[in-house]
C-alpha cells in the first residue's frame, strides 16, 4: 500500500507520500516490492489528486493493470471542469470512476477488503470568505465500510498499521512552527513509520500546492531527491 499525509501551513498545503508497491502473500507476507512508484498527481498546479492502496492488477495473460490509468483518465476526460467542480463532486466522481472499472473491466468488488484503496483531494476552499488549503479523502474500506471526510486541515490515508504510529505527529498543533520545522518534524514522524511498517518506503515525494497556483512546486520528487 503506501502512506500519504498532509497537512497545511498557512496559504500551502503540503502534500507528501512514499513509493513503494507491494505484494503480500496469502500469509499476509510481503513477497514483492518496488520503490518507483508516482502516488502524487498535480493538475494544473491548482489542486492534487493522491492515491494510496491497490495500484496493479494482474491479468490472467501475464502482466498488469495500471490503476494510475484510471486516474489519469478521469482527469483527461474532466480537464475541461477540473478547477470548476466542487470538491465533492470530484472525489465522488473519481471514485464512480474507480468503481465503475473494478465492477465492469476487472470483475472485482471495489468494496472488498482485497482491493482497498485511498484517495486524497487537495486544493482551496472559501472559508469564511478566505480561500484556506484543505483535504478531503475517500477509503473503500474503512471497518467494512467506504468512508469519505470533506475539508479537514490535515489528512492521512494508509495501511492500517501506520496510523498508530503517525496519530501523535497528526495530532501535534504546528500552527507557530517555521516551513521547515513543521516539515522536519512531519518527516520524522513519516520515517518512524517507514522503519516500522514495510509496505511504506522509498523516497519520500512532497508537493506543494500554493494559493497562488504558479507558485505550487514540487519540493521533493525521486527525480531530483
Amino acid at each position: 500500500m503506501t502512506m500519504i499525509l498532509a497537512y497545511t501551513w498557512k496559504d500551502k498545503a503540503i502534500i507528501m507520500a512514499d513509493s513503494r508497491e507491494s505484494a503480500k502473500n496469502d500469509m499476509g507476507d510481503m513477497v514483492d516490492y518496488n520503490d518507483n512508484q508516482e502516488k502524487i498527481l498535480p493538475v494544473q498546479s491548482h489542486l492534487v489528486f493522491a492515491h494510496a492502496g491497490l495500484r496493479r492488477i494482474p491479468y490472467v495473460q501475464g502482466g498488469y493493470f495500471d490503476l494510475n490509468e484510471v486516474t489519469e483518465h478521469f482527469m483527461d476526460q474532466n480537464q475541461g471542469i477540473l478547477t470548476k467542480a466542487t470538491t465533492e463532486q470530484l472525489l465522488r466522481g473519481i471514485v464512480t470512476t474507480w468503481n465503475g472499472t473494478f465492477i465492469e473491466s476487472l470483475g472485482r468488488d471495489p468494496l472488498s477488503a482485497r482491493n482497498r484503496f485511498s484517495f486524497l483531494l487537495a486544493r482551496f476552499e472559501t472559508i469564511d470568505g478566505e480561500l484556506m488549503p484543505r483535504f478531503s479523502t475517500y477509503q473503500s474500506y474503512v471497518q467494512g465500510h467506504p468512508k469519505y471526510k470533506f475539508c479537514g486541515e490535515k489528512a492521512v490515508i494508509g495501511d492500517d498499521e501506520c496510523y498508530p504510529i503517525i496519530t501523535p505527529y497528526f495530532n501535534k498543533d504546528t500552527e507557530q512552527m517555521t516551513f521547515e520545522e513543521a516539515l522536519a518534524f512531519y518527516l520524522e514522524g513519516f520515517g518512524k513509520v517507514m522503519e516500522k511498517v514495510e509496505t511504506i518506503g522509498g523516497p519520500i515525494d512532497i508537493y506543494v500546492l500554493d494559493k497562488k497556483s504558479e507558485d505550487s512546486y514540487w519540493l521533493r520528487r525521486k527525480t531530483n531527491a
